[in-house]
């Protein structure tokens, strides 16, 4: 407590509030979805779930923001689009940020720093992400970027089994004895 009966203010320097990270990944989910649902009032379903799912941490609500923009990107944007490099880099980006902000407390601060590692990790995703967008837009002669779709579920299904696979067999956590 300082003098006069105030409590002291921590200094937060360098830190970013997590309601400010909130309301950022809410607004990409919405952003991408104005580009994919064109005009159209059905824009409502994603922009009520990337806000539910922004303030209600649940896998539920990131999955079903995820699914309504992939589906209204198939079905409404046009072969050969170049939105896909934009669309690939804003999901991608969506998806990492309801990831982290599942586990974190909805009111509370994260370190810069932290935030800049976790745009390292986006880069290097966007790294092999980016180039299969560019060949699926180069290959469009099935109809559909059927290419990117299959690079990127076989790309997460090999990440979860490489998480799954370098998990620690002894589920101790330190300070825990037997």
């Amino acid at each position: 407590m300082r003098r006069g009966g105030t409590p002291a203010v921590p200094d937060r320097s360098g830190l970013v509030p997590l309601w400010a990270l909130r309301c950022a990944t809410a607004l990409i989910a919405v952003l991408l979805g104005a580009v994919v649902w064109n005009g159209s009032a059905w824009i409502i379903l994603p922009v009520l779930a990337a806000a539910a799912a922004a303030v209600l941490p649940s896998i539920g609500l990131a999955a079903l923001t995820l699914l309504l923009l992939v589906v209204a990107y198939a079905v409404n944007m046009p072969v050969g689009s170049p939105w896909l490099l934009v669309f690939v880099a804003g999901l991608h980006t969506v998806f990492i940020l309801y990831l982290l902000l599942l586990h974190l407390p909805l009111r509370g601060w994260i370190s810069g720093a932290a935030l800049r590692e976790l745009g390292g990790s986006l880069l290097r995703i966007q790294a092999v992400a980016q180039p299969v967008a560019v060949l699926a837009l180069l290959v469009d002669d099935a109809g559909s970027s059927l290419p990117a779709v299959v690079a990127g579920v076989a790309a997460l299904v090999g990440w979860c089994l490489w998480l799954v696979g370098r998990r620690d067999p002894d589920p101790k956590t330190p300070g825990q004895h037997s």
